[in-house]
């Protein structure tokens, strides 16, 4: 009997200390971690003077969250101006709370509805680091509109970001005509708004912007990619089962996904939200390079 209550007080021990052994790693190791992804990805209705155009995405930073303090964002800038990119685009969720107040997003917009780890201000002053040759283009993710959607577009703006609120840009590129689309959360109406889209003379060579990418179930055929971010990767990678996916399709996680001959990438993001923990899902940033399909 005694050796019995022995090995199941064995086992409980092994299992406690693997737990304890995950858990290190997960909040003090993996956060800390930063790797730049880099892709190559043959695109539909794309002008072939646009091959080669490098998309840098940043996505999720959640600005105060762990392991993601104004420091770590500004390493982020320098490593992502470092790639040199074409166009760099932002994918939402800026922001990290401090205290989650469901009852606080029935204040009226325009308004602080929610307390933050890092001033709006910080993050803005930040990201005005970023340099990229066509431009820096952002979003509105979730979490932000939660917080003060209009506040963070106009801090974003006089930081030198191009703050896209269902609105396209056209951007000559070599002899080419490039369309940079910024499509609202999709959590916000639950919808697609088409109406710039529908105003375009030529429908092709666009990039869609957004933050979830579920989006892509509602976007036109014509659109050539969409970025989101969103998922977190799903934050935990497990062995076998791999991440879960609580907040989105679980077609979209981490990289290049295809519905019907429409193409998203997804970036598993800088920080971390809900749970404070990252496993095999490191901080990225994405550099892709675009080629004619």
């Amino acid at each position: 009997m005694r050796k019995w209550i022995k090995r199941i007080g064995l086992i409980f021990g092994a299992f406690g200390l693997l737990i304890a052994v995950f858990l290190s790693y997960a909040y003090f190791i993996e956060p800390r971690r930063f790797v730049v992804i880099e892709e190559t990805i043959e695109v539909p209705n794309w002008d072939p003077r646009l091959n080669g155009l490098r998309v840098l995405t940043i996505a999720d930073m959640h600005t105060g969250s762990n392991y993601a303090p104004p420091e770590r964002i500004q390493y982020v800038v320098e490593q992502a101006n470092a790639q040199q990119p074409d166009i760099i685009v932002l994918l939402g969720d800026y922001v990290s709370e401090s205290k989650w107040d469901r009852e606080a997003l029935k204040g009226p917009e325009g308004t602080d509805r929610t307390e933050l780890k890092v001033p709006v201000e910080t993050i803005a002053s930040i990201l005005g680091g970023l340099r990229a040759k066509y431009g820096v283009f952002a979003i509105i993710g979730n979490h932000d509109w939660y917080h003060n959607e209009e506040k963070i577009a106009r801090q974003f703006r006089e930081a030198g970001l191009d703050v896209l609120q269902n609105e396209i840009r056209e951007i000559a590129v070599n002899d080419a005509t490039l369309r940079i689309w910024g499509i609202e959360d999709l959590w916000r109406n639950r919808i697609v708004p088409v109406e710039p889209y529908n105003a375009l003379d030529e429908k092709r060579n666009i990039i869609a912007i957004t933050h979830n990418p579920d989006s892509l179930f509602h976007a036109p055929d014509e659109v050539s990619i969409m970025f989101a971010g969103h998922t977190h990767g799903g934050q935990l990678n497990w062995p076998i089962v791999g991440p879960l996916a609580v907040f989105n399709d679980p077609l979209f996680m981490d990289g290049l996904a295809e519905v019907e001959g429409k193409y998203v990438y997804v970036s598993s993001g800088v920080g971390t939200s809900v749970l404070p923990l990252r496993f095999r899902v490191p901080p990225e940033i994405n550099v892709i390079t675009l080629v004619s399909k």
